[in-house]
């Protein structure tokens, strides 16, 4: 997990988000945990534009919700927005291809 923190957002509470949207999804899960464990960090996705965040979307007030903008990476990536490792790349395609989220996929 990664302490820092980004506006109001640490990076727990941006995983947890991430996570928690995808509960109960077979593909999505662990599409998102690959992610977060060794992809690009929560605040590169952030500041790509690849993470969009709501906070308290539901009458229980349970917390953020956040979902990655799949059909995106590519145009971050060409424009220079995402800021991510080969190896962290190949983690974000590769879970997008597993959560069935990738174009072509």
């Amino acid at each position: 997990m990664r302490p820092s923190l980004l506006g109001v957002w640490t990076a727990d509470e941006l995983e947890v988000a991430l996570i928690r949207t995808a509960c109960g999804d077979p593909e999505l899960e662990p599409a998102l945990q690959l992610i977060i464990d060794d992809g690009p960090s929560v605040f590169a996705l952030l500041s790509a534009g690849l993470l969009r965040v709501q906070p308290d979307v539901d009458e229980l007030g349970g917390g953020l919700w956040a979902e990655i903008e799949w059909s995106d990476i590519d145009d971050a990536v060409i424009r220079g927005a995402l800021q991510a490792t080969p190896e962290q790349l190949a983690t974000l395609r590769g879970a997008a291809t597993l959560a069935g989220m990738f174009p072509g996929s």
